[in-house]
């Protein structure tokens, strides 16, 4: 896509019978029929072995533990581990860890005895980003670890840091044009632009261009699950600009994306870029 907008035993045995001619041939077949009862018996019992150890094989083998990528939910940075498919209960851990130079810490955990289910463990997430991930693990050596996020919540110190050269290109470029249309520039926040980032990156992991995310989670839901509550929101999104001057033109030529940038009673602004692609997202918001 290169320039592109939107605002799954015995089958065939034979088998012969024939009378006994005499005593010893009737003797004959009784022992047979005694050795093949007894052949019977045994074989069933092994069979009976081998599928009890196949069935207790397959439990051990569905049984597994998942870690899920941590997210932020009302100011705090989630982890959460999942046990499924288990017969049996065992302790499971979820634990939070940062990653920093020299090894990773790890800044929450938590446990539990279950079977199948979830745990989740909870740290408070500053306005500077970092990088986190969850790792998993129960009991009996089962583990998962998550792959790694940029996290940050709020809105940073003076000076800013969360935000890339090319989005706070895009947001100099929205403001110019805004101040054209006499609406007041848009501040850069924190959770938008991390909703936008988050999509970007998913756009351009996942190879696809919508509104609507893989997990089928919409524009509006993917801002809430950063903490940024709203009165009105929006979103565009773009790919294959080449630089923040290309996609800002782009969408101030197509009609419903640039009603989003000159809609005066959006406050904030948040924008993700991706060199993949590249994809680009700008949300909008109105606490």
């Amino acid at each position: 896509m290169r320039r592109e907008l939107q605002a799954v035993a015995c089958a065939g045995c034979l088998a012969a019978l024939s009378l006994p001619t005499s005593a010893s041939a009737a003797q004959t077949s009784a022992a047979q029929a005694t050795s093949t009862q007894a052949t019977a018996a045994q074989t069933t019992a092994a069979q009976g072995s081998s599928t009890r150890n196949a069935a207790s094989q397959a439990r051990q083998q569905a049984c597994r533990v998942l870690a899920l990528k941590p997210s932020v939910v009302q100011g705090k940075v989630r982890a959460t581990a999942v046990r499924s498919g288990c017969a049996d209960q065992a302790r499971l851990r979820v634990r939070v860890k940062v990653a920093v130079s020299g090894p990773d810490r790890v800044v929450k955990s938590g446990s539990q005895i279950i079977g199948n289910g979830r745990i989740t463990a909870k740290v408070a997430c500053a306005a500077t980003p970092r990088r986190f991930y969850a790792v998993a693990l129960d009991s009996q050596g089962r583990t998962s670890q998550s792959r790694s996020v940029k996290l940050s919540c709020g809105r940073p110190a003076a000076g800013g840091g969360f935000a890339s050269a090319p989005e706070t290109a895009v947001v100099a470029l929205t403001n110019a044009a805004r101040a054209k249309n006499g609406c007041r520039p848009l501040v850069h926040d924190a959770k938008l632009h991390l909703a936008a980032e988050r999509h970007s990156a998913d756009m351009a992991r996942n190879n696809y261009f919508s509104h609507t995310s893989r997990d089928g989670r919409t524009f509006d839901q993917r801002i809430k699950a950063t903490g940024f509550v709203f009165r009105q929101a929006g979103e565009n999104i773009a790919k294959g600009q080449p630089s923040a001057a290309a996609v800002v033109k782009a969408w101030l030529n197509s009609p419903g994306h640039r009603a989003n940038i000159m809609n005066c009673a959006f406050t904030r602004i948040g924008v993700g870029h991706n060199a993949k692609g590249p994809t680009w997202t700008q949300d909008f918001g109105t606490p």
